[in-house]
């Protein structure tokens, strides 16, 4: 049975809060684990958190978002430069964490889009980028996950065949997939088939109803999802991750306008034993 692990920033109001405070909760919940995320940078208290995830006996992930002044898809060489370098100290402080991965958006800024039609040549540039990341990051025994976001938080790719287009032109084994459902939802035409396509390409998975709520509402076959997890014999770390909360920093960044739960720790505690229960 793979082991079920929450985003921590699921309880969390804003992103500068102190992360290592909440692992106690998903403990007390029954998680095997936690993610967390780079999101002040690579000086991150990663030594705090890689403490307090081992007394509590809890696995952990580690995700980041790239700031825009180090966007390693810019036309800029210099600031590109400086977002290699960043994400270099990022896989660094993964691997000092604990977490098996860098995952997340570590291929460019989040929720941001050149005022541009001609888009290629940023995704080139950024493949690029993260071919010379991953060196430094499979020599850390990193393994870097690219999130496949919806069109709506990134152009770089929205779908598999766009993941996989990404992986072939930066041409490292460390560097792999990212599933999350919620977006695959908006963005496959097939789920299922989504899954076996990627493979052995997947490296981390997030799991979320179509709405953005735990896993259990909306409409996701999980059945089905966990049979071609299965069939493509993937092993790795399950995450719910969802920002449930409107009047939080967390939840207005993606632009939560309603609470998409109301008993935090009841909701999070029924979602863990309905995804333990279908899988």
């Amino acid at each position: 049975m793979r082991k079920i692990n929450i985003e921590i920033f699921y309880w969390i109001d804003n992103w500068a809060d102190d992360q290592a405070s909440y692992f106690q909760k998903a403990k007390e919940c029954g998680f095997d684990g936690v993610e967390m995320s780079l999101v002040d940078g690579p000086e991150t208290d990663v030594a705090k958190m890689r403490a307090e995830a081992e007394r509590l006996g809890l696995d952990i992930y580690c995700s980041m978002g790239l700031p825009t002044e180090m966007d390693i898809t810019s036309p800029d060489e210099a600031v590109r430069r400086r977002g290699i370098e960043y994400v270099k100290r990022c896989a660094d402080a993964a691997q000092r964490v604990g977490s098996p991965i860098l995952g997340g958006v570590p291929y460019g800024p989040w929720l941001v889009f050149p005022d541009t039609n001609e888009l290629q040549p940023y995704r080139d540039r950024g493949a690029a980028a993260m071919s010379e990341i991953a060196k430094t990051a499979s020599d850390l025994g990193i393994t870097i996950t690219v999130e496949l976001l919806n069109r709506f938080e990134t152009f770089m790719f929205n779908t598999v065949d766009e993941g996989l287009d990404y992986l072939a032109r930066v041409d490292q084994p460390n560097v792999k997939l990212q599933l999350d459902t919620y977006h695959m939802n908006m963005e496959e035409d097939h789920l299922a088939e989504a899954i076996l396509k990627a493979g052995d390409k997947i490296g981390h998975f997030h799991c979320a109803a179509s709405n953005r709520k735990l896993p259990g509402k909306g409409h996701i076959d999980w059945p089905l999802i966990f049979d071609m997890l299965d069939e493509v014999n993937y092993q790795g770390g399950m995450v719910i991750e969802t920002f449930p909360n409107p009047d939080a920093e967390t939840g207005r960044t993606i632009n939560v306008w309603r609470p998409l739960v109301h008993d935090f720790d009841a909701e999070a505690i029924e979602s863990l034993n309905f995804l333990r229960r279908v899988q």
